[in-house]
């Protein structure tokens, strides 16, 4: 079987047609795999994309199509990697291979065979459903002399006290044919009721009522979804929730205008009290529940379950037959008679720990050169200079990444000469710096209690590499002056300098302590936190020195980085899996 790689818009925009006749054969699709949701999510991407396209060689017309996008991480001290990722990975719940039932298992292994030809470390497979024949012939198609791997299971979470949220398990509900049925057969007596009693105050309500985002009001009502959204989850987790909406923002406007989305609202006269955004997948007679809110303010009525309720009888009456709603095995979900599945992630490692080819994937030397812009700025100046090798060892005329090679090697050799035993007296830099210290020392030989003299000294011992010294300066410096921010900042960055990392995150939380809005300390925290290995604090910490200052560039490329570094650390959404429960 022959397999072509798509990568450009142009190209994936002619396949449209041969894209929608395999996406209403294939029984494993789902709105995911639709034409407009991975048109719109590739069209909203920084990194690059392909979508393997595989037919007959004697044939023109494509039988199944794998999208993927290639992304990248950083091994300090050894250099950047690929990482390979389902097409719309981390943000959509379900991914997969779209393909013809009768060239499935075929496509599947000419896909696996194909993307070994690529360059890359790790290969990401989330939200796919394991019991696919076609997804477990293309794992098995990575032997294990040369690949490691299993499944990744994202830790459960803690709802309250006494439950524990699985994200991984999915629910639906299968929908007979009237509503009058899904009531008896799938409801519970006091559930059935509860339904009944909403949907009179619904239908019989002049205050209460539902729109559908038609007659051109879809772009305010989908405002109005995200605006409840983020006022219910925002504040959980502020930087997962600004992807969350920037992506929504992103990809459901196309869902919208193609007719692939339901945008219910529940209005209590002028004010919006639920809303949800469903996808509508027409070929499977199949709405998926992706992301809903409601006003948690509301107290006299239901409005979680009086949305769910009319969208249920809604799609029963337009012939849906299957409510999904998503990720999490929530006790709310399986009051209407659902039943779950489990939804699996994957990762494929080579057992190198580098690259396929030994070398970065031409795509993302843009990515690489970018991080290595973050990294010259932030002061690493070796992982910088590992980045530009790499990418000169694909394009050595590469002119930007010549320029930085050159800079960082004359810097090495400035701040060396500076430094060093024998620096000539002429070196301005080596003459402030040691005026500066002298300075510092002689202030501090008149008035041992001067804190700006000792605070500077340590500052000065720490840019020489005398971290040791540093600390005891500092130490010092506190003793003068406990409740400086300034100060325990400084103590955090010496101990981050001898690897103390989690000495210098209380540091950091003490000048935060005193000085809530001290960006750098934030900032400096997320870096220790990157360095213990534990991202979603660094993420938390990044947010909030950009809160305090939008326009620090140190903290916007940190945040940038820990994405490329992290990215398990965005777990497929459906209903937001990392916060909690839609209404």
């Amino acid at each position: 079987m022959q397999v072509d790689v798509i990568e450009t818009l142009e190209d994936l925009q002619a396949l449209k047609g041969n894209w929608d006749r395999i996406y209403e054969i294939d029984p494993e699709a789902h709105s995911f795999l639709s034409w407009t949701w991975i048109s719109s999510w590739f069209s909203s991407r920084n990194l690059p994309w392909f979508v393997l396209a595989a037919k007959e060689e004697a044939d023109d017309t494509y039988v199944a199509f794998f999208p993927i996008q290639l992304g990248t991480g950083l091994d300090r001290g050894k250099g950047f990697y690929n990482i390979v990722a389902m097409g719309g990975s981390y943000f959509a719940p379900y991914t997969g291979i779209l393909s013809d039932p009768a060239h499935a298992d075929a496509s599947a292994l000419a896909f696996a065979e194909h993307i070994r030809r690529f360059h890359w470390r790790s290969l990401h497979l989330d939200g796919i459903d394991r019991s696919s024949q076609r997804i477990g012939l293309f794992i098995d198609h990575f032997p294990r002399e040369d690949f490691t791997g299993d499944r990744v299971r994202h830790p459960a979470r803690i709802q309250n006290a006494t439950d524990r949220v699985d994200p991984e398990i999915h629910l639906h509900v299968t929908l007979p044919a009237d509503f009058e049925s899904f009531l008896g057969e799938k409801l519970r007596p006091r559930i059935r009721r509860n339904v009944r009693l909403g949907l009179r105050k619904l239908d019989g309500s002049t205050a209460l009522r539902v729109t559908h985002g038609d007659g051109g009001t879809a772009e305010d009502d989908l405002a109005a979804l995200l605006g409840l959204w983020e006022k219910q989850w925002g504040q959980r987790d502020p930087g997962h929730a600004r992807y969350v909406l920037d992506n929504a923002r992103s990809v459901l406007p196309d869902c919208i205008r193609n007719g692939d989305l339901l945008l219910p609202i529940l209005w209590q006269d002028q004010t919006p009290i639920a809303a949800s955004a469903i996808l509508l997948d027409h070929p499977r007679r199949s709405l998926i529940c992706f992301l809903s809110a409601r006003d948690v303010t509301i107290r006299d009525l239901s409005p979680g379950l009086m949305l769910h309720a009319h969208t249920i009888r809604w799609a029963i009456e337009n012939g849906f037959r299957i409510y999904d709603l998503g990720a999490g095995n929530y006790a709310h979900k399986y009051i209407f008679g659902s039943v779950s599945r489990r939804i699996e992630h994957y990762r494929i490692d080579t057992r190198t720990q580098w690259n396929l080819g030994e070398r970065l994937d031409p795509h993302c030397l843009p990515l690489v050169l970018a991080r290595v812009k973050s990294l010259r700025a932030a002061g690493d100046q070796r992982d910088a200079d590992i980045g530009c090798r790499q990418i000169l060892a694909i394009e050595p005329t590469h002119g930007e990444a010549l320029a930085l090679h050159r800079d960082i090697a004359a810097s090495r050799t400035l701040w060396q000469e500076i430094w060093s035993d024998d620096a000539t007296a002429g070196d301005q830099g080596a003459v402030d710096r040691a005026q500066a210290e002298r300075q510092c020392r002689a202030a501090i030989a008149e008035n041992p209690g001067d804190f700006d003299a000792v605070h500077r000294l340590s500052i000065l011992l720490l840019l020489r590499g005398e971290a040791r010294e540093a600390e005891a300066e500092i130490g010092r410096a506190l003793e003068l002056r406990p409740d400086s921010a300034a100060a325990h900042c400084v103590y955090g960055n010496i101990l981050a300098a001898t690897r103390d990392f989690e000495g210098a995150v209380i540091r950091y939380d003490r000048a935060i302590a005193l000085e809530p809005d001290h960006a750098v300390a934030h900032n400096n925290k997320g870096n220790a936190l990157r360095h213990l290995g534990r991202p979603d604090e660094a993420l938390a910490s990044y947010d909030d020195a950009i809160a305090i200052r939008p326009d620090y560039e140190q903290a916007l490329a940190n945040r940038a980085a820990l994405f490329d570094e992290e990215p398990d650390m965005l777990p497929p959404l459906s209903h937001v899996p990392r916060l909690p429960p839609n209404v």
